[in-house]
């Protein structure tokens, strides 16, 4: 279904903040690392006994992923390899913990080991509007590569921060009608705001939600060079596969 090609549907939007080393992270980087990962779900390669299908997969891109789902391929996934590591970051405002998978040659996933690596820290979120699917999708797709031995390089300079159900709460609403206009998946899709009726996506500045104040602690303790947001549209067509925008906070450096 084409809402769930992220090729075709979905987009990344790219920060960072004004911490001097930042200006070292080029917009190369950034808009690699969300190609990849959009691409990845376009392309995927699953193992040969299919472990590691998504919910979307196996359903032929009728379902999304639940919760429950996504909890589940990070945990087998931590399970399955030394270099994925599952913890979580914060809580929902119902309650639910936010899944977190660290990624990298790092034996000690914590933030001051990882800080301490220096490695290029990046922050890959998908889901902060529920409805939105495809990035939530092509995050466990991406891990499943990992997995599978691609993207080899980039165990030997990065760590990647994986988190792909932001809006946990919101994704459990689930409804035929959350996104009218979006073409897919026909079993429904969650709602974009969060439990509290507030767009996730609004409240950087605020913190008023729990998922809000989560990642901004998560941002204080992995201080990641770079961070991946993906959304996606109404299955409407563009121009390129991959839309973005920069970083549009007036302190971030040009480079």
């Amino acid at each position: 279904m084409a809402t769930l090609n992220p090729a075709t549907a979905a987009h990344g939007r790219l920060a960072s903040t004004p911490a001097p080393r930042r200006s070292r992270c080029t917009w190369g980087l950034a808009r690699g690392l969300a190609a990849a990962v959009l691409l990845t779900a376009c392309n995927p390669s699953p193992p040969p006994d299919d472990a590691f299908l998504t919910r979307a997969e196996r359903t032929d891109y009728r379902e999304t992923s639940s919760y429950a789902d996504v909890v589940d391929f990070l945990e087998r996934a931590a399970a399955a390899s030394p270099m994925v590591h599952y913890t979580t970051y914060g809580y929902t405002t119902e309650g639910r913990a936010l899944p977190l998978a660290v990624v990298g040659d790092v034996g000690d996933p914590s933030p001051a080991n990882v800080r301490a690596s220096g490695k290029t820290v990046v922050y890959l979120q998908g889901n902060i509007h529920a409805g939105e699917v495809c990035g939530k999708e092509a995050l466990q797709m991406l891990l499943r590569d990992l997995l599978a031995g691609r993207h080899g390089a980039w165990r030997e300079s990065m760590v990647l921060l994986v988190a792909p159900i932001y809006n946990a709460d919101g994704n459990e609403r689930v409804t035929l009608t959350n996104r009218g206009r979006q073409h897919g998946p026909v079993g429904g899709m969650g709602q974009r705001p969060n439990a509290q009726g507030y767009d996730l996506n609004r409240d950087h500045m605020k913190l008023e939600s729990s998922e809000a104040r989560s990642v901004a602690r998560l941002f204080g303790s992995y201080d990641p060079h770079v961070a991946v947001d993906l959304h996606t549209t109404n299955g409407t067509q563009h121009a390129y596969h991959l839309t973005y925008s920069p970083p549009l906070h007036p302190n971030t450096p040009a480079a």
